[in-house]
């Protein structure tokens, strides 16, 4: 079996100088190939070669623009070149790679689907133990070749596919391409396709969830949720919509557009002297690499005359994870601003006490998950610390999914602030909403 291993430096072999004879060939940080080198020689060793099992993998690093905002270029570059060479020494040149952009990483290797698995884990250890990738984590997908005649652009978008499938699941490292996940990837494809038409078509439809106060029961608060009503008036669900919009880098619009719905919403509200109560929006955590994100919420707040005090942006929890120190400085100055700042599904996973030490919140929404599965007892006992906490602390409160009565008296003795569930209210439209509002306003 041929295999090839880039070099910056052509060696004195005819064939191998007449493959590195352009510069185009070699990616000149790493010494890789470069993408369009990396198909036509993969191409030529899945013609040639005798190996019974073959495969492609992705290798992405997370989130390393985040990564090189916080330790420099240099370091980053650093970084890169020793992924480079770990995955040439580790495999003893027995592969082809290339990087075909800033953190992405493909190899065409010899194993079964098993073994591939081992092999890349056990390179991960041996990466992992390095000061050059210090802070460093990273995704695989693996496409297991069966065709040599798939295109090998295909077998990459394939193993790309493949790592899209784990990126959100940190308990998963590498993502397996299958007949399935090219079903999912099609779906997502023909949603990401129709995103900009239903945005303009007003096919995004804007709901509220209220918050009630836990003592007196009246409506404090709500949640804006968002809805995607199909050509054919079905609704997709967020849970399968939200991703996608994420992978592909659309949510920023979606996010917004909801954002500036419920501020239309509020200005009506107030045009109507109907007494506002604190709307809560989410807002995806790609949104906050944008430098202009504060400045661009504070000016459709100003464009509709809403009092930010009103307006919560929420910001979840398994964000700050990744990005603890640029997301606690944005919920600063948003605060600072005079907005509302909360985290939402807290306790998920990643609860960090730095996140409250910080003070950068107004707003602490309890994960819904505190109040479901078979541990309620010590379920219990952490919310009512939490509890305790947040009040010596002055936070706010608020449980999600609160279903029954059980669970609302259990909330109003360890003193949570607001209820968010099906037990008040599903989500409602914005007429239904301001109906309650009105009603509520003339009981009082």
């Amino acid at each position: 079996m041929v295999w090839f291993k880039a070099r910056k430096a052509k060696k004195a072999d005819k064939d191998q100088t007449k493959l590195l004879d352009k510069e185009t060939d070699i990616d000149a940080l790493t010494g890789l190939f470069s993408e369009p080198e990396f198909d036509r020689v993969c191409k030529a060793v899945l013609e040639t070669s005798e190996a019974k099992n073959l495969y492609v993998l992705h290798i992405d690093i997370d989130n390393f623009s985040f990564y090189r905002s916080v330790h420099g270029k240099e370091a980053a570059e650093t970084a890169l070149k020793y992924v480079a060479f770990s995955i040439q020494d580790f495999f003893d040149g027995r592969l082809v790679a290339c990087r075909n952009s800033s953190d992405h990483f493909y190899v065409l290797a010899e194993g079964e689907q098993n073994q591939a698995c081992e092999t890349i884990l056990q390179w991960y250890d041996v990466l992992m133990r390095s000061i050059a990738v210090h802070a460093i984590t990273m995704h695989f997908g693996l496409y297991v070749v069966n065709d040599r005649s798939v295109p090998v652009s295909e077998m990459r978008s394939f193993a790309k596919v493949a790592t899209r499938s784990v990126k959100d699941n940190y308990g998963n490292l590498i993502g397996i391409y299958n007949d399935e996940l090219f079903m999912r990837q099609q779906t997502k494809m023909e949603l990401a396709s129709t995103f900009e038409n239903s945005l303009k078509e007003d096919r995004f439809i804007v709901v509220f969830q209220p918050k009630y106060d836990a003592c007196s029961e009246k409506i404090a608060g709500a949640e804006a949720l968002v809805r995607w009503q199909q050509e054919d008036g079905s609704l997709t669900s967020p849970s399968e919509f939200i991703p996608v919009l994420e992978h592909t880098g659309l949510i920023p619009k979606l996010d917004f557009y909801v954002f500036e719905e419920v501020c239309k919403t509020m200005s009506r509200f107030l045009s109507m002297n109907i007494e506002v109560v604190p709307i809560s929006v989410n807002f995806s955590r790609i949104n906050l690499y944008n430098p202009g994100f504060c400045n661009k919420i504070r000016h459709i707040a100003e464009q509709y005359g809403i009092p930010f005090k009103s307006l919560e942006i929420e910001l979840t929890e398994s964000a700050f994870f990744e990005n603890e120190k640029i997301l606690t400085d944005i919920a600063k100055r948003l605060r600072k601003d005079g907005f509302r700042v909360s985290i939402d599904d807290f306790g998920r996973g990643y609860s960090s006490l730095n996140l409250i030490k910080e003070e950068s919140f107004d707003v602490i929404k309890i994960d819904q998950s505190f109040l479901q599965g078979d541990h309620e007892k010590t379920s219990q006992v952490i919310l009512k610390s939490i509890f305790s906490l947040t009040r010596e602390l002055r936070l706010e409160t608020v449980a999600e999914g609160v279903e029954n009565k059980n669970q609302l008296e259990f909330l109003k003795d360890s003193g949570c602030d607001l209820i968010q569930g099906f037990f008040f209210s599903k989500p409602v439209s914005k007429n239904e909403f301001e109906n309650m509002l009105s009603m509520q306003q003339k009981a009082c």
